[in-house]
């Protein structure tokens, strides 16, 4: 069994590869620079070179491979459709693919339509249906924390169910170690409980020692303030985006799949910010 690994270089694809790693599975991370990712990892993973963008490189990626661990990615001219013909045509046994929580409800999202390809084209698949990456925390929402001490984001006043990414990627190595058991099932993987961005900026301020606040700016001051830093537009509106839902409301909901999947709790919170908390102090 082989297994690639796409989004290697994300939140999400580094922590399915440290799993895998673990478990002394075989794998391959998939990345758009073979040279760089080695200077980044060293000797502890294999890559292969993989451009969603160019059709030409998907043929070496997929060579010897009978699994996937499928990300969505970033940019534009995305060839998702001719690659996923191309996992069809090579009889790949079974994709876990990386999707989000309420997905049904999203048609207006790349994970909407991705999986409904993955179905049409009989794919063995599971779907990973994630709620609110914890590690965004790190990510985007990093560079304010650290500097300016605030979580700026436009969120609102709604609650969001944090999922900790060592956590999903728990899930699918479960699910690519046991296939019978999650083939063509989706899983929806939530943190223990909804919070809201005021109680996260409470529990950094316990653990970092400093003053941490969420100063749940408007959309508009949201936005003025990261185009005037020299952000990407079509990053910023993603954004937005992604918190939309949580300040109408609606991502507060939690499911139990995780603890039934592998038998253990999802990682609080708290212990995410114990564990990261580097990232945020200033040197």
């Amino acid at each position: 069994m082989t297994i690639l690994v796409t989004g290697f270089n994300g939140k999400m694809g580094i922590e399915v590869a440290k799993k895998l790693h673990e478990q002394n599975l075989s794998f391959k991370g998939a990345v758009r620079n073979v040279e760089k990712a080695k200077r980044t990892y060293g000797n502890d993973f294999a890559f292969v070179k993989l451009d969603f963008s160019n059709r030409a490189t998907f043929e070496e990626a997929l060579e010897g491979v009978d699994k996937i661990f499928l990300i969505y990615p970033p940019g534009g001219k995305i060839e998702f459709y001719q690659f996923l013909k191309m996992v069809k045509e090579k009889r790949i046994k079974h994709v876990v693919y990386l999707s989000v929580k309420d997905v049904q409800f999203l048609p207006f999202i790349h994970h909407f339509k991705n999986e409904k390809l993955i179905k049409k084209l009989n794919i063995p698949y599971t779907f990973i249906r994630a709620g609110y990456f914890m590690q965004n925390l790190h990510d985007f929402l990093g560079e304010e924390i650290k500097e300016n001490r605030r979580i700026f984001v436009p969120a609102g006043k709604g609650k969001t169910s944090f999922v900790d990414t060592r956590d999903l990627a728990e899930a699918a190595l479960h699910a690519f170690e046991n296939p019978a058991d999650h083939t063509n099932k989706s899983h929806i993987i939530t943190g223990e409980k909804a919070v809201d961005f005021y109680e996260v900026a409470d529990l950094m301020t316990s653990i970092l020692g400093e003053r941490i606040e969420y100063t749940n700016p408007t959309v508009k001051e949201f936005k003025s303030y990261m185009l005037q830093k020299g952000e990407n537009e079509d990053f910023v509106n993603v954004v937005i985006g992604i918190h939309f839902p949580t300040k109408l409301g609606l991502a507060k909901g939690v499911t139990y799949d995780f603890e039934k999947i592998t038998k253990s709790k999802p990682t609080p919170i708290a212990r995410y910010i114990e564990d990261y908390k580097e990232r945020w102090l200033r040197e």
